[in-house]
C-alpha cells in the first residue's frame, strides 16, 4: 500500500500540484499591483484627502466583498467534487447555482447601498472631507458588485477544476485592466477620485465577459445554458446543501476578518511609529499568504477531485503532497526574512525608529510562515471536501482563545506581544484542523 515514502517520490504527483500552485501564487499576486498603481495614480492629486478617501473606499469594499468570499471557496469545493466524477453537468449546476446566488447577493448589495455607505461611514469616523470624495467613490464602485460576486463564482469553478492558468488569464485580465482603465481617467482624464471607481466598475464587468470565455471548454456556455432551466439544478436538497455550505464558510470570514481587524485596532492604541512597524509586519503576513494559498489551492482542487471519486487512498495522497510543498515554501520565507528581513524593511521605510521597531518583531516575521502553514493547508484540504462546518468549528475554537491571549500578551510586550497572539491564532487554527482531519478522513472509510 502506498504511502508518504512512495509519494515522495512521485514524480507526476510534485508535477500536478506545481501546476496548479504556481500560476495560483502569480494570481494571487497581480491584485496588490494594483493597489500600487491606485496609490500614485491618486497620489498625485492636490492634497492628502484624495487618497484618503480612495484608501477608506478600498476598506470599506474589501470588508464587503471578503465577506462573500464563501462563493469562490464553496463553489470550488462542489465543483472538484463534480470534477472527480467527471461529471460535466454537475460541474454547470453546482456553477449556475452559485452565479445565481452571487447575482441575489450583488442585487441586495445594491438596493441596501445607502445604509451601507452610512454604517461604514459611521463606523469609520473619517474627516468630513474625506467621507464627502469616499461616497462620491462609493456611489460609483458599488454597482461593480454583483460583477465581484460573480468573479468570485467564476473562479471557484475554475479553481475546482485545477484550471489555474485560466484563474490567472482571469487576475490578470481583470486587475491590468483595472490599472490601465485609472491611469486613463485619473492622470489622463483627470477625473480624480471617480475615475479610479469608474475603472474598477468597468474592469469587474469586463472580467465577468473574460470569464464567461474561460468556461466555453469546460462544463460550456451550452451546458450552462441548459442547466439554467434543469430542475436537477435547482431541486431544494441541492440549493440548500449550496446554502448550507456557503453559510458555514460566511461565518468562519466572518471570525476571520473580525481576527484581523483587532490587529489594526490593537495597533491603533500604539503610537505614530508603534502603528507604521505593524503596517509593515502586516505587509509580511500578506505576502506569506500569496504563496502559501497557492499551495492550498493545489490541496482544493486535487484532494477535492479525490474526496468526489471517494478514494481515501487518493485523497491521502494529494494532502500529503500539496502539505509538503506547502511546508517547502514555508521554510523558504522564512529563511527569506531571516536572512534578509532588516534588508527588506529598510526598502520599505527610511524612518529608523520604524526599522529599529520591525526589527524587534523580526523573530515573529521569522516563525509565522512555519506556525501559519498547517492553517493555509487544511483551509485547502477542508475547502476540497466541503467540510464547512468543520472549518467553522475549528475556526470558532482558534478565535476563541485568541481573545484570551490577545489582550493580556500586547499588555505585557507591547507591539511583539500583538504578534505573538497571532501566531497563537495562526498555530490554533492549525492544531484544530489537524485534529479534526482523522474525523474527516473517516468519512472516505
Amino acid at each position: 500500500m502506498s504511502g508518504p515514502a512512495t509519494w515522495l517520490r512521485d514524480r507526476d504527483g510534485h508535477r500536478r500540484v506545481l501546476a496548479i500552485a504556481f500560476p495560483a501564487i502569480l494570481a494571487n499576486s497581480s491584485a496588490p499591483l494594483v493597489g500600487l498603481v491606485d496609490t500614485w495614480a491618486v497620489g498625485h492629486l492636490p492634497g492628502a484627502v484624495h487618497l484618503a478617501a480612495v484608501g477608506l473606499g478600498g476598506v470599506i469594499f474589501n470588508y464587503i466583498l471578503w465577506a462573500f468570499g464563501f462563493l469562490r471557496m464553496g463553489t470550488t469545493g462542489m465543483v472538484a467534487q463534480a470534477h472527480g466524477r467527471d461529471d460535466a453537468d454537475a460541474v454547470a449546476r453546482v456553477l449556475v447555482r452559485s452565479a445565481v446566488l452571487a447575482l441575489l447577493l450583488g442585487l441586495a448589495l445594491l438596493v441596501f447601498q445607502g445604509p451601507i455607505l452610512a454604517l461604514s461611514l459611521q463606523v469609520m469616523a473619517p474627516p468630513g472631507d474625506v467621507a464627502a470624495i469616499t461616497a462620491e467613490y462609493f456611489d460609483i464602485r458599488i454597482w461593480a458588485a454583483p460583477a465581484a460576486l460573480l468573479v468570485y463564482a467564476v473562479t471557484g469553478a475554475l479553481f475546482g477544476q485545477g484550471r489555474t492558468v485560466a484563474v490567472l488569464v482571469l487576475q490578470l485580465a481583470l486587475n491590468l485592466g483595472n490599472g490601465a482603465l485609472n491611469l486613463l481617467f485619473v492622470v489622463v482624464l483627470d477625473m480624480g477620485v471617480p475615475g479610479v471607481a469608474w475603472g474598477t466598475l468597468l474592469a469587474q464587468w469586463g472580467s465577468v465577459v473574460v470569464g464567461l470565455w474561460l468556461l466555453t471548454s469546460n462544463p460550456g456556455l451550452g451546458r450552462l445554458a441548459r442547466a439554467l432551466f434543469e430542475r436537477a439544478t435547482w431541486t431544494l436538497d441541492r440549493f440548500r446543501s449550496l446554502v448550507a455550505l456557503n453559510g458555514f464558510i460566511f461565518i468562519r470570514t466572518i471570525l476571520l476578518m473580525t481576527a484581523l481587524a483587532m490587529i489594526m485596532r490593537e495597533s491603533a492604541g500604539f503610537d505614530d511609529v508603534g502603528m507604521a512597524a505593524s503596517h509593515v509586519v502586516n505587509q509580511y503576513m500578506m505576502l506569506v499568504a500569496l504563496g502559501l494559498d497557492g499551495f492550498a489551492h493545489a490541496a482544493e482542487a486535487l484532494a477535492g477531485a479525490a474526496w468526489g471519486e471517494r478514494s481515501r487512498q487518493a485523497f491521502r495522497r494529494w494532502v500529503w503532497l500539496a502539505g509538503l510543498w506547502a511546508v517547502v515554501a514555508s521554510l523558504a520565507y522564512a529563511a527569506l526574512f531571516w536572512l534578509f528581513g532588516d534588508a527588506i524593511t529598510a526598502t520599505l521605510t527610511n524612518l529608523e525608529t520604524v526599522r529599529t521597531l520591525v526589527a524587534r518583531i523580526m523573530p515573529m516575521v521569522i516563525a509565522l510562515p512555519i506556525v501559519a502553514v498547517a492553517c493555509f493547508h487544511f483551509d485547502g484540504v477542508f475547502i476540497g471536501a466541503t467540510a464547512g462546518a468543520a472549518m467553522m468549528a475549528t475556526m470558532a475554537v482558534a478565535f476563541a482563545i485568541y481573545l484570551a491571549v490577545l489582550g493580556p500578551m500586547t499588555a505585557a510586550w507591547g507591539l511583539v506581544g500583538l504578534w505573538g497572539a497571532v501566531l497563537v491564532f495562526m498555530a490554533a487554527r492549525g492544531l484544530a484542523q489537524a485534529a479534526w482531519y482523522p474525523r474527516l478522513l473517516a468519512r472516505l472509510d
